[in-house]
């Protein structure tokens, strides 16, 4: 009887679904236009992410969950874009799609200063940090998973302050994924890093359509680092 419960437990776990097996792993890239379709792009990060992933053998669905002009706040926080911002659509975009993995990229909108140099931000940067951290609850909450991306680099056509402030909202998402042990992928590591080795300066806007918005190559890079750590997560399920 012994024999038999053990063979039955063998089976058991050999036939227990993984990811790459039989589930569909499914993730949500949650953010602005620069997660967003774009005219222009051919791929963009989260089309190649799921490209490379089911290339690997595994079974993904990657929902590309960006707005164009979204910040992480409501519209009633602040609606110089009428367009729905991150509160808007957390729960219709993101949770009811109960994701395993979420990948969150807001920023540039956020830290942006309508009325220029000592303007304030459409978001500050405490709400900022609060909705970020919102985030990361309601998902963890719900058994998912959270890979943060902070806002990229802004290119040379872009004044210094607005440079200078987006680096502000970037180091609030990396000291958020140090504080919770959470993956970071850093677009300005990884822009930087890449420029360095190709042109040796720090010149990066050969990778983006026009200053702001990252061109394919730019994609390519944010969708291999993404990759990367995913395929490490996956494979210790």
């Amino acid at each position: 009887m012994k024999k038999l419960l053990s063979f039955i437990a063998i089976i058991v776990l050999l036939s227990f679904p993984l990811y790459a097996q039989t589930d569909t792993l499914r993730i949500v890239a949650f953010g602005n236009s620069t997660t967003a379709f774009r005219k222009g792009v051919e791929k963009v990060f989260s089309v190649r992410l799921q490209e490379k992933l089911v290339a690997a053998g595994f079974n993904v669905a990657v929902i590309n969950a960006g707005v164009g002009s979204s910040h992480t706040g409501s519209i009633r926080d602040n609606d110089f874009a009428k367009v729905r911002h991150g509160m808007d659509r957390f729960e219709s975009d993101v949770l009811s799609h109960s994701p395993h993995w979420i990948i969150i990229n807001f920023g540039l909108n956020d830290a942006y200063q309508d009325q220029g140099i000592g303007g304030e931000s459409r978001i500050p940067l405490t709400q900022y940090r609060r909705n970020i951290k919102y985030y990361i609850e309601k998902i963890e909450e719900q058994g998912g998973k959270v890979i943060l991306l902070p806002p990229n680099p802004l290119g040379s056509k872009y004044e210094q302050f607005r440079i200078d402030q987006v680096r502000k909202y970037a180091d609030c998402i990396r000291d958020i994924a140090k504080e919770q042990d959470l993956i970071l992928v850093d677009s300005w590591e990884l822009f930087y890093g890449h420029a360095n080795a190709i042109h040796t300066d720090k010149n990066i806007d050969f990778l983006y359509l026009d200053g702001i918005h990252p061109n394919d190559e730019g994609h390519e890079l944010i969708a291999e680092a993404l990759f990367k750590q995913l395929c490490k997560k996956i494979k210790t399920l």
